[in-house]
């Protein structure tokens, strides 16, 4: 991998695990001062940071942070609503969200933040469009990139399925949860289908929304995604 990755020209790295930013701010200050210089190729390092993190950091330290060498920001928003966060034990409301993405975008990261349709099941699918679209546009991203539910076994919400105290919404349903979500937005972000998970497929069953990694540039294209949504609710 490592070779690979040299000859392709180094130009990026990740900082692994799911929140790197916890570091104490000084030690991840010297790592990415040793990896610049180390790596004098690298155009683009980016990690993982969790919401409760960045909003606990000073703004101060974001912007250290981000001069020694970190570029890029990925987030788990999930939801912007409190009952589907405190439910599913994020760790975070959506203020908390507020504060972390505001105070990153502050700091000079380019910020992707990451929500997932059909969280709320079909019990809290409105205050989780709502809600979501909300926190979303009080942060204004550069990126936002929908992940939705998929179930995993094994996990809680996987045996309240089971047991019938969470239902996953219809592949119709969580389109007009997509849509909900979409029209409230108030952002100038690209918003991203980046992912396989984006499953909704058109009247002739190919993908309904671009999977291009640059996504749709809102407000321009909003109301073409809005469009595309329409198109596949009427093909399902």
């Amino acid at each position: 991998m490592i070779f690979h990755w040299l000859m392709s020209g180094a130009g990026t790295a990740f900082l692994q695990d799911g929140n790197s930013v916890i570091m104490k701010t000084d030690a991840l200050v010297a790592v990415l001062e040793y990896l610049r210089a180390v790596f004098p190729s690298l155009e683009r390092v980016t990690t993982y940071a969790r919401s409760k993190t960045l909003a606990q950091k000073s703004v101060e330290e974001l912007k250290a942070i981000c001069r020694a060498g970190l570029d890029r920001v990925h987030v788990g928003l999930e939801s912007g609503d409190d009952t589907v966060l405190k439910k599913v034990r994020k760790g975070a409301t959506g203020e908390i969200h507020i504060r972390g993405g505001r105070k990153a975008m502050e700091a000079g990261f380019q910020v992707s933040e990451y929500w997932m349709p059909g969280l709320g099941g079909k019990a809290l699918w409105e205050l989780h469009a709502g809600n979501t679209a909300k926190v979303l546009s009080a942060i204004d991203p550069h990126y936002i990139r929908s992940r939705p539910l998929r179930m995993w076994v094994g996990t809680p919400l996987q045996e309240e399925m089971e047991s019938h105290e969470f239902e996953m919404l219809s592949g119709k349903e969580q389109l007009t949860e997509l849509k909900m979500t979409i029209e409230e937005l108030n952002v100038t972000s690209k918003v991203c289908f980046d992912h396989a998970g984006n499953y909704w497929k058109n009247r002739h069953g190919a993908p309904l929304l671009s999977m291009s990694y640059e996504g749709y540039k809102f407000p321009e294209e909003k109301q073409l995604v809005l469009d595309l949504i329409e198109e596949g609710l009427l093909a399902s």
